[in-house]
Parts: C-alpha cells; structure tokens; sequence
C-alpha cells in the first residue's frame, strides 16, 4: 500500500459557524459535503451549500467556507503523481495517473464550473454513496483495499467526466446546433493518437467529406482543427509543468511533440516563454 497515497489523499474536515481563512492550494481539490449549510466563496463567487454538493478546485482557486451552521467536509486532494501517466504496474493494482488521460479534460476544463458541480439528483445520490464508501475504505487495512479505493475514485470522476462532457465544453445553444460539441469532446478523448485526430480520420468519424469538416470546425469554434489541436496540447503541457515531476523531455514525448525544442518553440509562441520559464511559475508551498 505504497503507491496510493502519492496519487491523492483523503481528509475530512469540521468548521463550525465561523468563517475559515481564505487559502489556496497547489493541486486539484474535491471538496464534498458530509452535512452542514452556509456560503463558499470560490474567486469572490458565491455558491450556497449543504449536503451532497461537490466542488472542484483548480491551484488558482482561492477559497473559504462561511458556515451558518457546523459543516463536514470530505477532501481528496490529487497530487503530483496523479498527472503523471504510468503503465499499470499490474493486472490487480491499476495507477489512477494511467487512467488520468481518459478524465483529463475534467481538470482542463475545471475553470467553466466556476468551482461547483452542479448534478442531477440521482447523481448527488449516488455521488454521496460513493464518497462515503471512500472513507470507510480509507480508513481500513483489508485486503484489496488500494484497488477499491481507487476504482472508488475513478468511479466518482467519471460522473463528473459525464457533466463536463454534458455542459462543460460548449453552450447548450451550440450543443444543440451542431456537432462541434462532439468533435471537440472526440479530440481531447483521443489527443494521445495523432492518427485518430488527423482530418481523414474525423471526416471518416463525423461522415462528412475531408474538405467540409475542416471548414465546419473552424465555423463553430473559431479555431483549425490544426490549432485547437495544438492549443489543447498545450494547455496539457501546462497542467503537467506546474502539477508534475515529469521533465519537459517526457511531456513533449507523451503529447506527440517531435522533442523539447519543438515544445519550447510552441510553446514560446503561444505564451512568451520557454517551457522551463513557465515551470518556474509553480508554488513551492501551500498558501
């Protein structure tokens, strides 16, 4: 039971009616409500809560809970090694960071939930049988226990994967409009494979001819499917230089750059600076 903990940790934590202190943190944050109401301000947006709501906080969210009565709260933190993927190191004990890639535009689009996620009553339910389950597993040294835990976790990201792909990713207007909605959420599932990205591959995906899905993307989102591609890469290269230990070598490799120059020179485009220099932006501490 060695690997688990450096992927996340579970806590659960007791405020009374009082205000707790505005933080932040350097990593991703589930926040669940065991029981209690008030206010949590999320980036100076107010959210009232009580029990089963769910929260997602990204390293730049600063946060504090205004209880109006006494709140538990059940916290998983997502560390380091979460971001980084990993072959599993065997058939009984899969690494939550092998599986991050499949979830992964949870956290990349985590900024459009301004913090909350908003469910469905059935999946509050069944988001709170979840958690619960969590932490009598947590707390446990039985047989199999790091496996349940983390199939536990990867469960409980996996409703929240279904709400980001339902409303997180476009307006319900365009949803409904056309299938940009669904070339975008098929692109970020399968960013790792240039060869299910290419325009032959989506026109063949989307029934549409190689020239009309081309010119169909770029109308609904602005963007080539070119230069989303590369943004989105990007935006992972990001994640993984301020979340991770891996190097800049490894992070080119794993999202298709032909090496750490073609990252930098990318890179350098989009934000100003090298890859390093944007690494260098990373907190060293809690705040």
């Amino acid at each position: 039971m060695t690997r688990l903990p450096t992927d996340f940790q579970l806590s659960i934590k007791e405020y009374l009616a009082d205000s707790s202190p505005l933080h932040r943190h350097n990593y991703f944050e589930l926040i669940y409500v065991l029981e209690g109401r008030g206010i949590h301000v999320i980036n100076e947006n107010q959210f009232a809560y009580g029990r089963d709501d769910l929260f997602l906080l990204t390293p730049t969210d600063s946060h504090t809970f205004q209880t109006h009565v006494q709140s538990t709260f059940c916290i998983i933190d997502f560390t380091a090694s979460f971001f980084e993927r990993v072959s599993p190191v065997g058939e009984d004990k899969p690494e939550l960071g092998y599986f991050f890639k499949e979830l992964e535009y949870i956290f990349q689009n985590a900024a459009k939930y301004q913090g909350h996620i908003e469910m469905n009553e059935e999946d509050r339910t069944f988001s709170g049988m979840l958690v619960r389950r969590l932490i009598r597993e947590w707390g446990q040294q039985v047989f199999f226990r790091e496996i349940v835990l983390q199939n536990l976790v990867f469960l409980l990201l996996n409703i929240i994967a279904r709400y980001a792909a339902e409303t997180g990713l476009v307006s319900s207007k365009e949803k409904t409009a056309n299938m940009a909605y669904e070339m975008i959420y098929y692109i970020q599932h399968h960013i790792y494979d240039n060869d299910c990205i290419t325009l032959d591959q989506l026109a063949k995906q989307f029934h549409l001819s190689k020239d009309y899905v081309g010119a169909y993307f770029r109308t609904h989102t602005g963007k080539t499917i070119k230069q989303f591609v590369l943004d989105y890469k990007l935006e992972l290269a990001k994640t993984r230089l301020l979340h991770s230990r891996l190097t800049i070598s490894e992070i080119a490799a794993e999202l298709g750059f032909t090496d750490e120059s073609h990252l930098n020179k990318a890179f350098r485009k989009q934000t100003g600076m090298t890859a390093k220099q944007y690494r260098s932006k990373r907190p060293s501490t809690n705040t």
